[in-house]
C-alpha cells in the first residue's frame, strides 16, 4: 500500500493535464473552448442517462470506465480534430497508444493493463459497450458544435458536421433515432445562418429527404 501512493500521486500528474488539453470544440461561452475533461464528463453523463433506453444491453459500469478513460492519452498528444489532414492525424493511433503507456507507466500492472484493455477496446468498436461509448463520444461532439455559435466553426466543421460518423449509430434503434434528431437540428442551425454554400450538397439532399 505505501508503495502503491506514490505511484497513484505520479499518475494524477499527468491525467490532470486532461483538464487544461482542450478540444476543437467551443463552449455556449465563446470566450474558450471545452476540455477533454469536460467533454469526457458529459460522455459519462449521457451513458447513465440513455443506457436503459437501448435495445442492445450493456454493461453500464465498463462503458464508463471506457468513457473514462478513453481520451486520456489526449493528456500527452493533445485533441486531434477528424477533419485535420496531417501526419499527426495519420499516426493518431499509434502515438496514443505510446503516450498511453507512458501515462500509466507508474500504475501497478493490473491497473495499466486494464486502462489500456479499455482502450484499445474502445478502439476496436466490436463490444456493445464501446460501440455505445463511440456513438456518444460523436454525438456529443456534434451536440456541442449545435450549442456553439456558428462563428466559431471553421470549414473542416462544416466538411464533417451534418450526418458526422453516422454509421455509428446503425448498432440500436435508440440511438439511430437520437443521431437522426441531432443531425435534423445540425441541419436547421446551418440553414438558419445562411451558411447551406459551406457544406457538401448531398448533406442538403439528405435533410431534404429527411424532411418528406
Amino acid at each position: 500500500m505505501e508503495d502503491f501512493i506514490p505511484q497513484f500521486i505520479e499518475f494524477h500528474k499527468k491525467a490532470e493535464k486532461l483538464k487544461t488539453t482542450t478540444r476543437h470544440s467551443w463552449l455556449t461561452d465563446s470566450s474558450r473552448q471545452e476540455s477533454v475533461a469536460e467533454h469526457s464528463w458529459m460522455l459519462g453523463l449521457f451513458a447513465m442517462i440513455l443506457a436503459d433506453k437501448l435495445d442492445v444491453k450493456v454493461d453500464l459500469l465498463r462503458v464508463l470506465k471506457i468513457i473514462i478513460v478513453h481520451d486520456l492519452a489526449e493528456s500527452v498528444t493533445g485533441d486531434i480534430p477528424s477533419h485535420e489532414i496531417s501526419v499527426r492525424r495519420e499516426n493518431k493511433e499509434a502515438e496514443e497508444m505510446k503516450a498511453l503507456e507512458g501515462i500509466v507507466a507508474s500504475l501497478p500492472l493490473d491497473k495499466a493493463q486494464e486502462i489500456i484493455a479499455l482502450c484499445e477496446e474502445y478502439q476496436k468498436r466490436e463490444t456493445s459497450e464501446a460501440k455505445f461509448a463511440a456513438a456518444l463520444d460523436k454525438v456529443e461532439a456534434v451536440m456541442q458544435h449545435n450549442l456553439s455559435d456558428i462563428s466559431t466553426w471553421d470549414q473542416g466543421d462544416f466538411n464533417v458536421h451534418p450526418y458526422y460518423k453516422n454509421q455509428y449509430f446503425d448498432f440500436d434503434p435508440f440511438m439511430r433515432e437520437f443521431k437522426d434528431e441531432i443531425d435534423k437540428q445540425s441541419m436547421e442551425k446551418i440553414l438558419e445562418a445562411k451558411a447551406e454554400d459551406r457544406i457538401d450538397q448531398k448533406h442538403i439532399e439528405a435533410y431534404d429527404k429527411n424532411q418528406l
